[in-house]
């Protein structure tokens, strides 16, 4: 099979289109972005207020939520790529992307015991901020970007916080870097979708 070269334009038209089905169906998809971000968002205020409270199994909504949250992504996810017909090397990109970040999510929180929760708080958002970051270079989406601006400073701000603080931090980054950009795009592309 003979391959066509194509122009600049050309090339640019396919490049352009292939950014826009990607942010369409993040978009569409963007489900799991938002329901994450609510989901460690209800995680962490919950553990802050019992912490406060002094009640001692704060630290439950963590194990309770996160695996629902993951057998809820998985069947989701499986759904989602039966409807799929077609598949963009952007696409491609930002399965990689968030595979990566799950499973670094995985090793940061699996050897929490051994390196604290304040230095594991600390880069659970600079993870957050990374993932956002690149999701939001790749679909050309600024809010994503700018979210991850905000996770990256919640990050850093973390450091001279106390480890129930981290928590508010690990919701403020989550609500910048997820919840506002994924209902922005949701609405953009509900908006564009009438």
């Amino acid at each position: 099979m003979e391959e066509k070269e194509i122009n600049p334009a050309e090339s640019l038209q396919l490049i352009n289109s292939m950014i826009s089905t990607a942010k369409n169906r993040l978009a569409d998809d963007g489900v799991l972005i938002v329901f994450w971000g609510w989901l460690v968002i209800v995680a962490a205020m919950f553990n802050y207020i019992c912490i406060r409270m002094n009640v001692e199994w704060g630290g439950a909504a963590w194990l309770i939520l996160m695996p629902l949250g993951g057998i809820f992504s998985m069947v989701y996810g499986y759904r989602q790529n039966k409807k799929e017909k077609v598949k963009t090397y952007i696409d491609k990109y930002l399965k990689y992307l968030w595979i990566g970040f799950g499973v670094s999510l995985a090793i940061t929180l699996g050897f929490m015991p051994f390196h604290g929760v304040k230095s594991s708080y600390f880069f659970l958002m600079l993870l957050y901020g990374l993932a956002t970051m690149v999701s939001g270079g790749l679909l050309n989406f600024r809010p994503l970007i700018i979210g991850s601006l905000f996770a990256f400073a919640c990050a850093v701000i973390s450091v001279f916080l106390s480890d129930t603080d981290q928590l508010l931090c690990i919701s403020a980054a989550l609500l910048c870097s997820y919840v506002i950009p994924g209902h922005l795009l949701r609405s953009r592309y509900k908006s564009q979708h009438v």
